[in-house]
């Protein structure tokens, strides 16, 4: 009898450890995902003399946000032809640059200017009549210190005679939101991408200038041609690590089987308070300004029948600004978008919401298949008479605030209702012991509908799992089944 109570303990102590084994694969494992998927990239370095001269080339030609400007706006815009925005208005397009302005810390606007023109090809933009009229505007404003010309990209000619006309800095619309994007970079995977938009930029205004006899501090000689297209080099090759990096997290994330949603819109249309919102996660601060968010960042939710969800933050979209400025975010926005829902979130409330809205469809049309489901959520209601709605909205849009968290059940039962086609979610009945691993493996890594215990042996539970496919194999993997 002692002989075999001993060779008991020994065998519930063998089989305490391999469950002990287990749980530690398996936490290990939960771990390791979590880890990667928050981890930073920190694939480009630099020396503080390479930092220097950067530094001194940014200061000459992208101009300096650190001590503010005064800021006179002038807003183009094409009063006829082939060229003549039609889905918006130069008063909405001056608003845009207002809020682009106000962005930016110390930065404060003391006049602005609508102005009519036949093309933007004119060396020193507008005619002598209209100059005229700017500059005695400029001058009946208290101590203007910089120009904001709201255009897509400014030839670098213009720039220079413009600033010799008013003896002031000139920016464009490149240069303001890539000071937007300096000052909003905080992670090194932002830093990166930031970094490598802000080359073309430099590189094409030397270039021009140097043709134009433009003499500035720095000149563009073969030593700093090759400093930029060393470092240019280097950030894209780190650009294509971070590409493998963001593979290895998809990978990760796939592997435990949670679906992904990715939240796409325009800038300040509310994607940060709508993942807010239906995560209910506190830590969370949405921002009431441009390009708040320039991480694609994951937050994991729970829909209504309980099942665990990854909503992907992203970039938002903003309309006149080169491909060479949002391609290198592209990177992180391809990954965010290939989740097997889109939600693509809007401002009701904003006047040039139908401009947007289209901005954010063609933008987003050229990286998603045609047949991804897109979900269109009309955020900030509240703020908009009801009679308004209607015209502006698509009619499969949902309509919600997040604010005062309306219409939020019908968005989540939406989401509950398509993620299990889109992310071919399947059904399983799995029978396992109460209390054990494999039972916590389940209860953290799938969805849960129903636990009862087994009417034949009440040690076992009869447990009905919602679960994706590569899920369900590693689960039989990890516990030998």
């Amino acid at each position: 009898m002692r002989c075999l109570k001993k060779f008991i303990g020994i065998l519930n102590k063998s089989q305490y450890i391999i469950n002990r084994k287990k749980e530690v694969n398996v936490f290990n494992a939960i771990y390791q995902c979590k880890y990667i998927s928050n981890s930073t990239f920190q694939e480009y370095n630099e020396s503080e003399e390479e930092n220097k001269i950067y530094s001194d080339l940014c200061q000459d030609y992208l101009g300096t946000v650190t001590r503010g400007n005064r800021v006179f706006i002038i807003q183009p815009y094409i009063k006829w032809g082939v060229q003549k925005k039609r889905s918006t208005t130069p008063e909405l397009q001056l608003a845009e640059a207002v809020a682009l302005i106000d962005t930016l810390p110390y930065w404060s606007i003391v006049g602005k200017k609508i102005v009519p023109l036949l093309s933007l090809q004119k060396k020193q933009l507008v005619g002598s009549g209209t100059m005229e009229t700017l500059k005695k505007d400029i001058r009946s404003c208290p101590h203007v210190t910089a120009i904001f010309v709201s255009a897509n990209l400014l030839k670098f000619i213009q720039i220079a005679e413009l600033q010799q006309i008013f003896n002031l800095p000139i920016y464009d619309r490149y240069s303001i939101i890539i000071h937007i994007f300096r000052e909003h970079a905080r992670t090194s995977e932002a830093k990166l991408q930031v970094a490598l938009a802000e080359i073309p930029y430099i590189k094409k205004k030397m270039i021009d200038l140097a043709n134009y006899r433009i003499q500035k501090r720095i000149n563009f000689d073969d030593k700093t041609k090759a400093f930029l297209h060393a470092r240019e080099r280097k950030l894209k090759n780190a650009l294509v690590k971070l590409k493998e990096h963001r593979q290895l997290i998809k990978r990760q994330r796939c592997r435990y089987g949670f679906p992904n949603i990715a939240i796409v819109g325009y800038t300040n249309a509310g994607k940060t308070s709508l993942i807010k919102a239906l995560t209910g996660d506190v830590s969370l601060q949405p921002e009431n300004k441009l390009f708040a968010t320039l991480d694609t960042t994951v937050h994991q939710g729970f829909l209504p029948n309980n099942m665990k969800v990854l909503y992907i933050d992203t970039i938002g979209f903003i309309q006149d600004v080169p491909e060479t400025l949002i391609e290198p975010f592209r990177v992180t926005l391809e990954d965010a978008i290939n989740a097997e829902i889109i939600i693509h979130v809007f401002d009701i409330s904003h006047p040039d919401v139908k401009a947007q809205v289209q901005h954010v469809q063609k933008t987003i049309q050229s990286m998603v298949d045609e047949n991804k489901l897109i979900i269109n959520v009309a955020n900030k209601c509240d703020l908009v008479e009801k009679n308004a709605i209607k015209s502006v909205v698509p009619e499969d849009a949902f309509i919600i605030s997040t604010t005062k968290l309306t219409g939020l059940d019908l968005l989540r039962s939406k989401l509950e209702e398509d993620v299990i086609n889109a992310a071919n979610i399947i059904k399983k009945r799995i029978r396992v012991r109460t209390g054990s691993v494999e039972a916590s493996w389940l209860y953290k890594q799938t969805t849960v509908l129903s636990a009862e215990p087994d009417s034949n042996n009440s040690q076992y539970l009869i447990m009905d799992i919602l679960m994706t496919t590569p899920i369900f194999y590693e689960f039989k993997r990890v516990f030998h089944l």
